[in-house]
């Protein structure tokens, strides 16, 4: 441990963080305190025992960082949350240019109250014109609050990893008109918000110079960020495995520093690359991705002028513990968590795998071997970075693809020559605005590729890995075991009689896969806030059940489609025709095929819906007006009317979904039919208005489990036994059954 401290102590400072922060350990200082202090006192009386010492350090470096998230914790971030409900007059000015929705924006501030306290926020500002851009300030009367969970998605932590402990929206009469905004002045022009106006400048830049579609994903490679990014094409670089693409990090880094040395040589490149990576820096955003990367490269690069060398290792360690004691609750970030694991598995890993499979062709010409060496290199940095992110990626996103190593080696080398070409291309615009047409010209057709690259890849129907593909991720595991030991211990391996072994297991487990997924059948629940959007499907069919939110269920079901590999939808049944149930079809239809269309007799014409009852009947909906047992091939479907206009669904007697009837009918149906039985009911929010009744239509149908698509947190509660849970919190619900 005296040798390499950090290797010994980081770990555990960061997973005690991680504990605090993530998994919400209570931590109080007036305990924590004094045990770290015994465990720091108990590693300085046994440092002259080895064993003794690494224990008890490991243990202090643990209790000593939750002593100092503690610290941090009632210093700092208690004080803010404490106004939360409170509606108080800031002063701020924006940090970065606002994000513009239809009828406000949000923007990162740094506020002023009139009593002196000083924080940041993101805060809902009434839309101005032209948008606010960084260094304008405001005076606004905003409601402050903490972030709930929304969708699965934890808007507190992740708002908090960044800097910010509460967040704001303005304060609204009943006219619904701001209470109090204005725009003071602005100081844009100030050296401070330099970095943001060179990026609004690349963005300008390129988005003159290029269509949308490629300038979206050139303004992603210079700049980070994917919104620039159509919905498919969002889709499509996850499914494949190149998100990484637009999210700066040592990628990005990695290509500025090349560029340089390509221009100047090493040691002269070293030194003008390290102005350029603290000016890249606040450009790209300051994420946490990209602050690893500037400061282990700034690590290096010192240690290189000064001819010492730096460990990749230590100094990944010592950005770590940098970007921690600056703000602890930066380990809840996602892109952190990603960087620093898959940098991780490329310092222990990446160089290994690399020298084992260039050493069959070691006798092979010098132009062959370096032709390998580029293919070698991007097939080893890509698994091994792959190695420690799997969990993060399964447990944050839902999936992971297994298709990554196939794009990385069809886009090798053309990532890089398209972030040389837009810095190229963002100068010219600056210093000769001639020459942006020839540039824009020359990248344009390796943007496409990049484009291209990721569709096909994401096109092929297979490849990605969900937590319920339990043999997948068994062979997966395996294969990286393997791998681990090669790498580690291979000499001490009999091969020839492990990797046909191996090759059995992994076989099996593919087949037993797939026999698996054969005989199964899945109920999806998006999360669609107050709407409904259900989908049911096994490995090449599905059914849609209603398609209505405020948070476009559209693009959730298509995008569900294509990372489940399914081209079409069999049946869209909506149980009734309004904005909660198919708000989003027409959407939906325009870029989705569809089989047949379903939906209740009796729908009467309202203003809020009459363009919907017109678009179902244009595309000869089938209505129906009696009970009736859908044959396909994923489960049996039984849908009957409730009462007029509105139906009820059961699938196979395991889901009954009675979202769309209000709870007075639903009584009035009780009444006089028997429900059938289903282990999970599926309820609207408004069912929760009388717990009696929720009890009811859940005994009447012999339920044990509750779904909500909730619109406030008083969905998520348990009640009298039952198990609820809501798409509102958790985000996506998918349950699995055997089929009959």
């Amino acid at each position: 441990m005296r040798e390499r401290p950090l290797v010994y102590l980081v770990p555990p400072m960061a997973a005690a963080l991680y504990a605090a922060v993530c998994l919400e350990l209570p931590v109080q200082l007036h305990i924590i305190a004094p045990i770290a202090l015994l465990l720091v006192l108990a590693a300085v009386f046994l440092r002259r025992r080895k064993c003794l010492l690494n224990v008890f350090a490991v243990l202090a470096a643990a209790a000593l960082a939750l002593t100092g998230f503690a610290v941090f914790r009632d210093l700092r971030v208690v004080p803010i949350r404490a106004l939360a409900g409170e509606t108080q007059e800031i002063t701020a000015a924006a940090l970065r240019d606002a994000e513009v929705y239809d009828t406000d924006q949000r923007v990162l501030l740094s506020a002023e109250t009139t009593d002196g306290r000083r924080f940041r926020l993101r805060c809902y500002l009434p839309e101005t014109e032209p948008p606010l851009l960084a260094g304008d300030r405001v005076r606004v009367m905003a409601t402050l609050y903490v972030p709930d969970t929304l969708g699965g998605f934890d808007r507190a932590a992740y708002q908090a990893s960044d800097g910010c402990y509460i967040a704001g929206a303005y304060a609204t009469d009943e006219e619904h008109n701001a209470v109090q905004f204005e725009v003071l002045d602005s100081k844009r022009d100030s050296l401070r918000f330099a970095p943001q106006r060179i990026a609004r400048f690349c963005r300008n830049a390129v988005q003159r110079a290029l269509p949308e579609r490629e300038a979206g994903l050139l303004t992603g490679l210079l700049v980070g960020g994917s919104k620039n990014l159509s919905d498919t094409d969002q889709t499509a670089f996850r499914i494949a495995g190149l998100s990484h693409l637009v999210a700066v990090s040592g990628l990005h880094i990695g290509f500025l520093v090349g560029f340089c040395t390509l221009l100047f040589g090493k040691r002269w490149g070293t030194v003008v690359s390290i102005p350029l990576v603290l000016l890249f820096v606040p450009v790209a955003g300051a994420t946490p991705s990209v602050l690893r990367a500037a400061l282990m490269y700034l690590t290096a690069a010192g240690g290189f002028l000064l001819r010492r060398r730096s460990g990749g290792l230590n100094a990944l360690l010592m950005a770590l513990t940098v970007l921690l004691l600056v703000n602890p609750y930066a380990i809840a970030s996602v892109g952190l968590q990603l960087s620093f694991a898959s940098t991780l598995g490329l310092i222990l890993f990446a160089g290994k795998l690399q020298h084992a499979l260039e050493k069959p062709f070691a006798g092979a010409p010098k132009l062959v071997r370096k032709a390998l060496a580029v293919i070698t290199s991007a097939l080893s940095c890509t698994v091994c970075a792959t190695i420690f992110t799997v969990p993060i990626l399964l447990t944050s996103f839902g999936a992971v693809s297994v298709l990554s190593p196939i794009s990385n080696l069809m886009t090798v080398g053309v990532t890089s020559l398209c972030f040389v070409g837009g810095f190229v291309l963002c100068v010219a615009a600056a210093v000769c605005p001639a020459l942006v047409p020839m540039l824009a010209r020359l990248v344009r057709p390796l943007i496409s590729y990049l484009l291209w690259s990721a569709n096909t890849i994401a096109d092929l129907g297979f490849g990605t890995l969900h937590p319920n593909n339990t043999f997948g991720l068994a062979a997966l595991g395996i294969v990286f075991a393997a791998l681990l030991v090669w790498l580690t211990a291979g000499k001490h391996v009999k091969w020839k009689a492990v990797l046909p072994c191996l090759a059995v297991v992994l076989i099996g487990l593919c087949i037993a896969e797939v026999q698996h997924q054969n005989g199964r059948y899945t109920v999806t629940y998006l999360p669609c806030g107050s709407g409904q959007a259900i989908l049911l499907s096994d490995t090449e069919h599905a059914m849609l059940i209603d398609c209505g939110s405020y948070r476009n269920a559209a693009r959730q079901v298509r995008e569900w489609l294509r990372w489940n590999g399914l081209k079409r939808l069999d049946t869209v049944v909506l149980t009734a025709v309004d904005q909660g149930h198919a708000r989003n079809l027409p959407e939906l239809m325009e870029t989705v095929e569809v089989g047949e269309l379903l939906m209740p007799a009796g729908c009467q014409e309202r203003r809020t819906n009459a363009d919907l009852l017109f678009f179902v009947h244009e595309r000869e909906a089938q209505e129906v007006s009696e009970p009736v047992t859908l044959t396909n091939p994923i489960a049996p479907v039984e849908l009957f009317p409730i009462t007029e206009g509105k139906l009820a669904v059961s699938i196979a007697d395991e889901v009954l979904i009675l979202h769309s009837p209000t709870e007075k009918q639903l009584s009035a149906y009780l009444e006089q039919n028997t429900l059938p039985a289903a282990a999970e009911l599926v309820l609207s929010a408004n069912h929760l208005s009388s717990g009696e009744s929720m009890a009811q239509y859940a005994e009447a149908a012999g339920a044990q489990h509750i779904i909500i698509a909730a619109s406030s947190e008083k969905g998520l509660r348990s009640h009298k036994g039952l198990d609820v849970q809501s798409t509102y919190k958790e985000g996506e619900i998918a349950r699995q059954f055997k089929k009959e």
